[in-house]
């Protein structure tokens, strides 16, 4: 056998480790000796290829073409043996396949080759634990012969293969067409990465018409419901020479320096893997993915909270479900083992991008809650005491308080809060203080996300009012006012809109905040279904001056601002947008000249903004 070209011979040789075919005797009166039987060899020979290319076997060297042998004669023997002429120089012949007849030899195999996964090179990746049994095992007489015979010849044909095998793993290097050797089916192996991740490995096959190398690799995955597994492929390219075992793209976990340590933190990555499944609400920053229709995969940088859930993944993302194999072998909780070969992805929902993503688990971090949003907010001062019974009313809903059902039993069940005013004035920040201080997740969504055809915005609403209250969170839907203004009789595309989402809001569980600018245009039907109202005016100087130093306290770099200060900068027409904007960008100011934030930074930005505002004639 040669010693390069051997992953050739050894699967040709293991793939005919079974019974053949029924025979027929040339010879109806010769006496056979039972099937098996003999402790001796049979061997046959391939022929040259014919006009078409094929060859047979034949009891003769190949100098010829002999009619094949396939009889009861040869049945009696243990083994029957298959040659190919060789050309590495090294010997004239090579064993290409064996048939074993000898059922105490199948049983002996069966045993030593136990829980390999299909004909592949098992001789060569188990000749120890052979050698072992065939030394420790009790066996008849007639078995013994049959093993010790088997023995005798594979370690004769494998002995230049089993060597370099030895040599080459003594040194931590591989060879090009031995890559197979290092992998058996079932080992447990690694990536070659930063952040190393465990696989199991299935196959190792050449790539068609090339000597590059696809290791077939699985891992355990989450669907939504359930675990299963998932098929990864890993490519080594033909390379000349020599490379370091563990320089190939996956290798066996056992030649890695520090393999106790690392297995250690594989467990570790899998259980906070695990831990991950079902729905969970987090903030991410890092590298998010996207494989859209089975293309190229896309990669964003993504900074977002974002909602884990693979099974809401599987129903409303346009890549459909997650496919995992082999679920009905999976336990609910996972074993060890079984954690070091979990994915490092979750599958789920960017808020801000409203894309459908795979995160890695590397950028998931619990949400930084800002506790005090809600105390922040500000409200004219006659509608103070309506913040109370908004965060009461909100709590009340999520929290699924309020049984009262409408006559028709799943309808009214939601609730709608109306924030009406101009811009810049709290509407958005109201509907975000109340899911942080809720502590859910908040869907914000404007008219134009959904459209303006009528076929195109039900299929999007429906979409949404089904996915948001699966996750408990607060649906906003800014500047509704295409939604909600008054039906007309010129005006028939709007008019279904309207109706549109009438009917679909009927059966809506959740919390919904609608803002609008024109809240005296409001078509009566839509008016009748709001829960609260709240109206914002522009803001006071009293407003304006809470807002300002509410937001500079914010500030890292910010100094401290007299109330002499705080007074002079509330005093300009600003909504609550603009003093955000006007401190951001003052924050900058100081930053780029290494100071702290000052009252000479802002006003700076403020006669910019006022040199820039457009004149009145």
């Amino acid at each position: 056998m040669a010693e390069d070209n051997n992953a050739t011979t050894v699967d040709k040789t293991i793939s005919n480790i079974t019974t053949p075919e029924s025979e027929s005797a040339e010879e109806i009166n010769i006496e056979y000796a039972p099937r098996g039987s003999i402790c001796g060899v049979r061997n046959r020979f391939e022929t040259a290829p014919d006009e078409n290319g094929a060859t047979s076997w034949t009891t003769k060297l190949p100098v010829k073409l002999f009619e094949p042998v396939e009889t009861d004669e040869f049945a009696q023997y243990a083994l029957i043996l298959r040659h190919t002429k060789c050309y590495d120089g090294r010997k004239s012949l090579s064993i290409c396949s064996v048939l074993v007849k000898s059922e105490r030899l199948k049983g002996f195999l069966g045993k030593v080759l136990d829980g390999y996964p299909g004909p592949f090179r098992p001789l060569v990746h188990r000749w120890e634990s052979l050698v072992k049994a065939r030394e420790e095992e009790e066996l008849d007489s007639t078995a013994k012969e049959h093993v010790d015979l088997f023995y005798k010849i594979f370690e004769e044909e494998l002995k230049d293969t089993l060597e370099r095998k030895k040599d080459l793993i003594r040194n931590g290097v591989i060879t090009p067409p031995l890559v197979w050797i290092l992998l058996e089916p079932g080992d447990m192996v690694i990536s070659n990465s930063n952040t190393p991740r465990g696989y199991l490995f299935s196959s190792a096959q050449l790539r068609s018409g090339s000597n590059d190398w696809v290791l077939t690799c699985k891992h355990i995955d989450f669907d939504g419901i359930r675990f299963g597994y998932k098929e990864q492929q890993f490519f080594v390219d033909a390379f000349i020479g020599t490379m370091p075992i563990t320089s190939l793209p996956v290798y066996p976990l056992k030649y890695h320096t520090v393999k106790d340590d690392v297995r250690k933190t594989l467990i570790a990555q899998g259980k906070r893997w695990e831990e991950h499944k079902g729905y969970h609400y987090r903030q991410y920053e890092g590298t998010a993915s996207v494989n859209p229709g089975g293309g190229f995969m896309k990669r964003y940088h993504v900074t977002s909270r974002i909602i884990i859930d693979a099974e809401a993944f599987g129903i409303f993302s346009s890549h459909g479900p997650i496919q995992v194999y082999g679920h009905t072998d999976m336990p609910q909780e996972l074993t060890d083992d079984q954690r070091m070969i979990t994915s490092d992805m979750v599958y789920g929902y960017s808020l801000i991008d409203k894309e459908w993503l795979e995160f890695s688990l590397r950028g998931v971090s619990e949400i930084e809650w800002n506790t005090h949003a809600f105390e922040s907010l500000v409200l004219p001062q006659e509608q103070e005491g309506l913040k109370d019974l908004l965060l009461a009313v909100a709590k009340a809903q999520s929290k699924q308080l309020d049984n009262f059902d409408d006559v028709v039993r799943g309808k009214g069940r939601g609730i709608i809060l109306q924030l009406s005013g101009p811009p810049g004035v709290g509407k958005t920040l109201t509907a975000e203080s109340v899911a942080e201080v809720m502590q859910v997740p908040l869907y914000a969504m404007s008219a134009g996300d959904l459209g303006t055809h009528a076929e195109v915005v039900e299929d999007k609403l429906q979409e949404i009012l089904r996915m948001v209250p699966k996750w408990g969170a607060v649906l906003l839907l800014d500047e509704a006012d295409v939604f909600m203004e008054a039906r007309s009789s010129t005006d028939l595309e709007r008019n279904e809109l309207l109706s549109i989402f009438l009917r679909h809001l009927e059966y809506y569980v959740g919390i919904l905040f609608l803002t609008t600018n024109r809240a005296e245009h409001i078509d009566p039907a839509f008016e009748s279904r709001i829960h609260l109202s709240l109206t914002y005016r522009e803001l006071d100087a009293s407003s304006r001056r809470h807002i300002w130093s509410q937001f500079l306290g914010r500030s890292p770099n910010a100094a401290a601002f007299s109330d002499e200060q705080l007074d002079q900068l509330a005093a300009p027409q600003l909504n609550g947008r603009q003093i955000k904007n006007t401190i951001k960008t003052a924050s900058l100011l100081a930053w780029s000249r290494d100071k702290e934030l000052d009252f000479k930074h802002v006003q700076v930005v403020l006669n910019l903004r006022n040199s820039n505002a457009p004149k009145n004639d």
